[in-house]
């Protein structure tokens, strides 16, 4: 197994490597160039996607990477293996609708984005592929941070651009450090220890030395992963700046690598048998850190009116959920409570699961808005409309992102926010903080329904485009419709089948090696409490309350076609007619962009309310 990994991670890493070098070669023709390196991208991900699915299928493995006279240790894993098919499968998908989308930019050559896409694509496989957090793991931070600066200034021109990607590769650069300076800390030199060791050395050392070290690899990967108050410094800037299938990627997978190093310090580095539980305390921690994150990063997105930032403020949100899946997961997990650790084992399987259906339908969202630019040349909500009948399918897909990210049952958001939110209220009196949490993040759900209201509503429905559109708008071509469809269709299998994600993950989390929570995952007398459906799953455990809770939903959507079905029956039966007409213009005697109700005077009283949080538009 082992050699077959080797093999399968060379491939991937050469055809990588090769297409960086010769794709720019024949920049000028775009369109072949952009083929070339979706067939890279295939080949690459079909190399990978290989070894990730024969690690899950089999067991972790341990191997090394000849990079010139340079050997890297690996280690591929369960774990790994999860954001080794996830990178894969992104940065196909994204390469393909990149082919068409460029065409936007033809003032600019195109040499520049061929020679970073795929080092950021090897960049962030190095990522959660090394197993060191010090010289192997920073050429991969470097690779995928310095490809990564300069695909998000590709719009160089724009002086706002440049000054935003600036500060991104300036703070990225901080987050490195602060996770090598504290990998350091623990082995006392930048000699590539590796994460086991790393465990090691970190349940030998003194109290303040553990603290400190972890706390700065802490707070490194947190600056990666947007978490507030660090996200708030330059996502939404990058991520709104950069060329819409780089904001898909950055949103949907770059700053997951920041959620796979908060977990592998967590879970794999930090001290497990402590007698006094003490560091369980740092998971409460980092789920108060989550529900700030998912609160305030979902306020602050309701008051956009740039669609990208909007989706931007929302990664900050979503990346909220997941840390607050996590930090339950740790604290609970240190308990001597069956049922406690039972819902330790939901909350962690949520948070990854989040973590996989964000990927998608993130990077689905920011995929239809560059859909949308392209078409109208704009990404302003205020100027948007009308696009239901001349961009249907685009509609279709985006009503289907909208749903997913807002938590609607039959669309993956759904499965993954709930096994979160149920860990964090079924916890009880045992963590009454955790059920606190739990209702904060019920309720920003609600928060995140009526922004991609807004979003979809006056994107699509409304009346807006007719007036600002620069030339006739017209569906986009096939190239940017068949990734985006994909990914669709992808937001419903993980909404409907989650118990299909569900075994996956546990799989993984089982081969996790060196991991705290594999003896969870491996223990038979859990999983009688926590079992996957065909319809979802379900969790229950003995206690005097006989404490449960369940998840279908498949049953939900099967429920409301019923119901549907019923009311278009009932309709036909009572002879019910109806008729079209003009809609009443509140004394107006036409429509135009003067007296239409804009985005950013929706929800103003609550937006007043909290204005506390920051990040206001100009108009709000």
């Amino acid at each position: 197994m082992a050699w077959l990994a080797s093999v399968g991670l060379m491939v991937g890493t050469s055809v990588l490597c090769a297409s960086a070098a010769l794709v720019p070669l024949i920049a000028r023709r775009r369109k072949m160039a952009g083929w070339l390196n979706g067939a890279s991208c295939l080949v690459a991900g079909v190399a990978f996607g290989a070894v990730g699915v024969a690690t899950l299928v089999n067991r972790a493995v341990a191997c090394d990477l000849m990079l010139g006279p340079a050997r890297v240790h690996l280690l591929v894993d369960g774990f790994s293996a999860l954001f080794l098919v996830l990178i894969s499968l992104m940065a196909l998908v994204v390469a393909v609708y990149a082919i068409g989308y460029m065409e936007h930019y033809q003032q600019y050559g195109l040499a520049g984005f061929y020679l970073n896409y795929p080092l950021f694509v090897l960049g962030m496989v190095g990522i959660v592929l090394v197993d060191d957090l010090s010289w192997g793991f920073s050429i991969a931070w470097q690779l995928m941070t310095i490809s990564s600066f300069f695909l998000i200034r590709f719009d160089h021109r724009d002086r706002h651009i440049v000054r935003s990607a600036t500060k991104y590769l300036l703070l990225m650069e901080l987050a490195w450090l602060l996770v090598v300076v504290g990998a350091t800390a623990l082995s006392g030199s930048f000699a590539g220890a590796s994460l086991s060791a790393l465990a090691t050395m970190t349940a030998a050392a003194p109290a303040w030395r553990q603290v400190v070290a972890l706390g700065l690899v802490l707070v490194g990967f947190a600056l990666k992963a947007g978490v507030f108050p660090l996200g708030q410094l330059w996502l939404p800037d990058a991520h709104s700046s950069a060329p819409s299938p780089i904001s898909a990627l950055l949103s949907g997978v770059m700053i997951k690598t920041g959620v796979y190093g908060i977990v592998r310090t967590l879970f794999w580095m930090v001290p497990s048998g402590t007698g006094d539980g003490s560091w369980r305390y740092l998971g409460l921690l980092v789920a108060a850190a989550g529900v700030a994150s998912l609160f305030i990063g979902t306020v602050q997105a309701l008051k956009q009116h740039d669609a990208k930032r909007l989706h931007a403020y929302h990664s900050i949100g979503q990346m909220g959920y997941i840390l607050l899946g996590v930090g339950t997961a740790h604290f609970l997990f240190a308990s001597d409570n069956p049922a406690l650790q039972t819902l330790a084992v939901l909350a962690l399987v949520g948070a990854v699961y989040h973590t996989l259906n964000h990927a998608v339908f993130k990077s689905l969202l920011f995929l239809v808005t560059g859909s949308v630019q392209y078409a109208t040349g704009s990404k302003d909500i205020d100027k948007l409309g009308g696009l239901v009948s001349l961009m249907p399918v685009t509609a279709v897909v985006a009503a289907i992102a909208a749903a997913s990210i807002a938590g609607i049952p039959g669309f993956s958001g759904f499965a993954s926010k709930w096994a979160v939110i149920a860990s964090s209220l079924l916890a009880g009196r045992d963590a009454p903080a955790l059920v606190f949490f739990g209702i904060v993040a019920l309720m920003t759900s609600a928060i995140t329904l009526a922004s991609y209201v807004k979003f979809f509503g006056m994107t699509f429905t409304s009346a807006g485009s007719e007036w600002h559109a620069r030339h006739e708008v017209r569906e986009v071509g096939a190239t940017m419709l068949v990734p985006t469809t994909v990914l669709a269709g992808l937001c419903f299998v993980q909404g409907v089948f989650p118990w299909v994600f569900f075994t996956i993950i546990c799989r993984a989390l089982c081969d996790g090696q060196g991991s705290a929570v594999s003896r969870l995952f491996s223990d038979p007398r859990l999983f009688s409490h926590v079992a996957a459906l065909g319809a979802g799953f379900t969790v229950n455990f003995d206690s005097p309350a006989r404490v449960g809770a369940v998840m279908m939903p498949l049953v939900l959507v099967v429920a409301l076609v019923v119901t549907v079905l019923f009311a278009g029956w009932l309709r036909r039966a009572g002879g019910a007619q109806g008729r079209r007409d003009s809609p009443w213009m509140c004394g107006y005697q036409q429509l135009n962009d003067r007296n239409r109700y804009p985005s950013s005077n929706l929800y103003a009283a609550f937006k007043r309310v909290v204005r506390w949080t920051g990040a206001d538009t100009h108009d709000v």
